[in-house]
């Protein structure tokens, strides 16, 4: 019997640019939130900057000037009186340098919307 498991290895820290403005890395961001319509517009925000991996988490290589952008919109949307929730949570995580990443099961594949929701 072979292994039917779809096992990827790639090692995304920072990509050296010809300055350091120009560096590229691997950010993810992971969040949890309760308004359908928050979520809603958060997903809009990271789809600008990369791919859906889980329905809670993107992933991107971008650099200094996009990641600070990123960051900043999250911020007003999470800070934004009509959205306000102390309870939902995002984390932005900048990975540089070295890291390895191994990933099962159907890696580089997209998420579909309707697939979120019920």
């Amino acid at each position: 019997m072979g292994n039917r498991l779809k096992k990827t290895e790639f090692a995304p820290g920072r990509i050296t640019g010809a300055s350091p403005s120009e560096n590229r890395y691997y950010v993810l961001v992971l969040f949890d939130i309760s308004n359908q319509k928050k979520y809603r517009a958060l997903v809009k925000i990271l789809k600008r900057y990369g791919l859906r991996i889980q329905k809670s988490v993107f992933e991107a290589q971008l650099k200094t000037p996009q990641i600070r952008d990123l960051v900043l919109s999250i911020e007003a949307l999470m800070g934004s009186e009509r959205f306000y929730d102390p309870g939902d949570n995002v984390r932005v995580y900048k990975i540089a340098g070295n890291c390895d990443v191994v990933a099962f099961g159907s890696c580089g594949t997209s998420i579909l919307e309707e697939n979120i929701f019920f």
